[in-house]
């Protein structure tokens, strides 16, 4: 790939807020290979999604934004979610909820931007189903029967 071509790529990228009590962290690394296929797929999208996921004590009030960076030509997605409520849960349901929400978040401030070259319900259609792939963005039961093996 050209110097050119690389500046002419959709990248995903991601980082992360957590104390640690949580396996939030841990979670948004198994997002890699999405990451990667949207890459690869989306090549033609002059974007980037960057996503924070934090995990933090409802205490702090801190709630999710989307903003976009004209300079970087980069949509930050800034998801929070209560670590009150994620310590009490398991791996499999953190990654539950984790992954609805972030598909959920994702589907429904994507579609206020206008990105050229990338037709949004495909772009969400592609998310599920490479979501799926990595064991995210399972059925309550699928969860619930993956929480029992824990």
């Amino acid at each position: 790939m050209s110097y050119e071509e690389a500046m002419c790529a959709m990248i995903l990228d991601k980082s992360t807020d957590t104390s640690g009590i949580t396996q939030v962290a841990a979670l948004s690394d198994e997002l890699q290979p999405v990451f990667d296929k949207a890459k690869s797929k989306y090549q033609a999208c002059d974007i980037e999604l960057f996503f924070v996921f934090r995990c933090l004590p409802e205490e702090y009030e801190r709630k999710s934004t989307v903003r976009y960076a004209k300079k970087d030509n980069t949509i930050y997605f800034d998801m929070t979610v209560s670590e009150d409520q994620y310590k009490t849960f398991s791996k499999s349901r953190q990654r539950y909820e984790l992954s609805h929400y972030f598909y959920a978040f994702l589907s429904d401030k994507l579609k206020k931007y206008k990105i050229e070259h990338l037709n949004h319900t495909e772009f969400m259609n592609d998310m599920e189903e490479w979501l799926k792939d990595i064991g995210w963005f399972q059925s309550e039961l699928e969860a619930s029967m993956n929480e029992y093996g824990e």
